[in-house]
């Protein structure tokens, strides 16, 4: 594996072992907001996979860790829909998890539908796995100062 971390390009903008500055690339990529979302959304992409990959894990199985450790006894289908995974990848990812000792569905009321809950195993592995996380996204952001990352986060959150 290839290290990802992030490198200042004597302030003009940021670089990775993988490619380019920003400010390297041509005018018509630069002014391409579906190329430019794109490819932050890549890169912060592969430092979380990075991350997780020591623990044999996507960020689709942590997105439903950390939204069934916000929430526990949401509906396996729930889960999916909230995260815009299909009803077949849902059900794969939860055995995954379940296999893992990480996660446990229990039926609910409706005796068709399971609800999902966290193991202590896998209560733990979140809070390890959300602080990798929030590393790889430092490093990602790591250009960028408090004022710059709300303003993004501001952005981004008016656009979805």
């Amino acid at each position: 594996m290839h290290d990802m971390t992030t490198k200042r390009d004597a302030g003009k903008g940021t670089a990775t072992a993988d490619g380019p500055s920003g400010t390297d690339l041509p005018e018509a990529m630069r002014t391409s907001f579906p190329f430019l979302l794109g490819q932050g959304a890549q890169r912060i992409s592969d430092l979380a996979h990075e991350s997780l990959g020591a623990f044999n894990l996507t960020l689709r199985h942590f997105g439903v860790l950390n939204l069934v450790g916000m929430e526990e006894g949401q509906i396996q289908r729930t889960v999916g829909a909230r995260l815009g995974i299909d009803r077949t990848s849902i059900v794969t990812i939860t055995d995954d998890l379940e296999r893992a000792g990480l996660l446990e569905r229990r039926r609910g009321t409706d005796r068709r539908a399971y609800e999902l809950y966290l193991t202590p195993a896998g209560a733990a592995q979140l809070r390890q796995l959300r602080r990798l996380v929030e590393l790889a996204q430092e490093d990602f952001l790591a250009p960028l100062d408090e004022r710059e990352r709300a303003a993004l986060r501001s952005l981004l959150l008016r656009l979805l």
